[in-house]
């Protein structure tokens, strides 16, 4: 994740220039298995150059997929939104690009985010497992990609409400993990399906989900959330598909998993489920090689959540 603020939003960050992002806080890192990660060890990703390039394919297939950045009925006009886990900031670049009426905050626990951006954009630094410093209250908060990353999703629902203004709206879009095909049943062992069910099980192990969607209901429900509602989007692997905004998305896709084997395998299969160099590097192996034969009706479920806080 990474982490954005404002001069009146409550964080004790230093204030940024009004088109500066961050770039000098927390530049402790951790190199291993020659990729670069946070310091910290509870996200078990890289962030460095590879990575970020990986996430920004990963941003432009939602945008396509979804055609547009945010799918809730709320006039964003002039309102302030949180982005929760801004990784590189590109969504709430775009989000304030796309109408310079709004402020957007963006939250990530690395500063990855780019030097120049828009001047109703700001980034900072934050650990959003931790007490928030934040007080400011926003219309909409929005996160993307954080499974796998939370240790404890009803407290930070319970943040999310608390830091929304009443009315607010919460939206949060995530990946499942499990790879699905439309016309047959994929095999048990098919390298991609053994790709997802090590990814959970790993997560499993470190005690933070890698599927924490099916309890996103109940932590709203909680929390205080009302209007609560979840749509299941299909979205193909590989560009196998015939239409063209179908291919190019999951072109996509599987470019981005392609892209970000070694960075998911690293950590989660070498350090927690205790595999050898040897072993994980032959099984990306296979999962290249299944992707490499673009199986038709090779698809990904994409989950949108939303809920919102009562008019008080």
């Amino acid at each position: 994740m990474s982490e954005t603020g404002s001069t009146d939003s409550g964080y004790n960050e230093q204030p940024l220039d009004d088109q500066l992002s961050l770039t000098s806080v927390d530049l402790e890192y951790e190199w291993r298995y020659g990729r670069r990660y946070h310091n910290s060890g509870t996200y078990i990703y890289p962030n460095d150059e590879e990575e970020q390039e990986r996430l920004n394919v990963v941003h432009e297939a939602h945008l396509l997929l979804h055609g547009s950045l945010f799918l809730s009925s709320i006039d964003l006009a002039g309102r302030s939104i949180l982005d929760i886990g801004t990784g590189t900031g590109q969504w709430a670049i775009d989000m304030a690009d796309q109408d310079p009426s709004r402020t957007i905050v963006g939250l990530d626990i690395s500063p990855i985010q780019p030097e120049f951006v828009p001047p109703n954009v700001h980034f900072f630094v934050e650990n959003v497992e931790t007490d928030w410093r934040e007080t400011a209250k926003y219309h909409f908060i929005h996160f993307r990609g954080m499974s796998g990353s939370i240790q404890d999703w009803p407290s930070l629902f319970h943040k999310i409400y608390q830091a929304l203004k009443p009315g607010g709206v919460i939206e949060a879009h995530e990946t499942l993990p499990a790879v699905f095909s439309k016309n047959q049943t994929l095999a048990p062992d098919n390298p991609l399906v053994d790709l997802m069910r090590d990814l959970v099980r790993a997560h499993s192990q470190i005690g933070r989900r890698l599927d924490p969607v099916p309890t996103f209901r109940n932590c709203a429900e909680e929390a205080g959330f009302t209007d609560v509602s979840e749509e299941i989007y299909e979205a193909p692997l590989g560009d196998w598909p015939e239409e063209q905004q179908q291919k190019d998305i999951g072109e996509m896709l599987a470019s981005s998993l392609k892209m970000g084997l070694h960075g998911l395998t690293a950590k989660a299969f070498r350090d927690v489920l205790g595999r050898s160099k040897e072993e994980v590097e032959v099984f990306n192996a296979f999962i290249r090689r299944e992707l490499d034969r673009n199986l038709p009706m090779t698809m990904l479920h994409v989950s949108v959540f939303t809920a919102r806080k009562p008019n008080l």
